[in-house]
């Protein structure tokens, strides 16, 4: 069994800033994947869970005519904030009321598909916003819902979180880049607090300068946009690796090793996997059998 993962102070203040603003879902996601479930569980401990934080608070009759007669005057973002409820709360409840604009929203077009995607990580989400018309909220919105994620602050750039969740990778491993191996970071004041943001293109040069140190094969297609045509062949390449450590057999001095690394001297199974040039997974399972063979004998 996994071990549970400790929430940061800066995941709590995040938490804390976006509960009425994200759905339990994206907080997660938003968070290195944590599940909807593991967020809650923090939105109560935190004692976070109040009338104005409460997801599914009952609509009143008093709001759904303030919805009505606004529908057509106000955008589903500015309802949202008159009203005090998350943004797809209105979209949900304009259908539940079976409610028409007289003037339809304006859809999304390809060109301007084409234009946030080119754009995406170079360019903040405030100025793209500006060039389309259109919100903020209604770009990452959109990005979202064209499978586009990575967390990207209102400068474009992310933070240590951010980049350790899109890599998947612990954000200590983060750290250590910066640190050993002078991957470029600068330091941002946002809301009195300080955090080290990574620009997206000067990763990208890092990243080809370092290619041992991620394993590409866990990181989704086109993550961090715009990605080098190198990503690819790098990330077939650590498949196939992870492919042959985890099929090659082990032998009788390769198990010795093992059991002595985990039982005697006391290193990890990822220690040991990085040592023997096996995955932290095929480790686990070799100690489980080697466990099992020895209760038997």
């Amino acid at each position: 069994m996994s071990k549970s993962k400790f929430w940061t102070e800066e995941e709590d203040h995040f938490l804390k800033e976006n509960l009425c603003k994200m759905t339990l879902e994206a907080i997660g996601h938003h968070l290195g994947g944590r599940s909807k479930e593991s967020v809650n569980k923090r939105v109560i401990r935190l004692k976070l869970r109040t009338e104005k934080t409460r997801q599914r608070k009952s609509w009143c009759k008093e709001e759904d005519l303030f919805l009505a007669e606004n529908l057509n005057n106000m955008k589903n973002v500015e309802i949202a904030e008159r009203l005090g409820r998350p943004v797809n709360s209105i979209a949900t409840r304009i259908k539940v009321l079976k409610l028409q604009r007289k003037n339809p929203l304006r859809r999304w077009t390809a060109e301007e598909d084409d234009y946030m995607i080119q754009r995406y990580g170079k360019q903040p989400i405030s100025f793209i916003a500006k060039k389309l018309k259109r919100t903020p909220g209604a770009v990452e919105g959109r990005l979202n819902r064209l499978g586009i994620y990575g967390g990207r602050s209102n400068n474009g750039d992310l933070t240590t979180y951010d980049l350790a969740a899109e890599l998947k990778v612990d954000v200590h491993t983060v750290y250590n880049w910066i640190q050993k191996y002078d991957m470029p970071c600068y330091e941002a004041v946002i809301k009195t607090r300080i955090f080290t943001m990574i620009e997206v293109q000067p990763f990208w040069k890092w990243a080809e300068e370092n290619k041992e140190r991620i394993n590409w094969s866990r990181v989704s297609n086109n993550t961090l946009i715009p990605e080098p045509e190198w990503v690819q062949q790098q990330r077939h390449c650590n498949f196939m690796n992870h492919l042959q450590k985890e099929n090659r057999n082990w032998t009788a001095e390769e198990d010795a090793r093992l059991w002595q690394m985990y039982y005697s001297k006391g290193y990890t199974q990822k220690q040991i996997g990085e040592i023997m040039g096996r995955s932290a997974r095929g480790v686990q399972r070799r100690l489980e059998r080697l466990r099992r063979a020895k209760k038997v004998s």
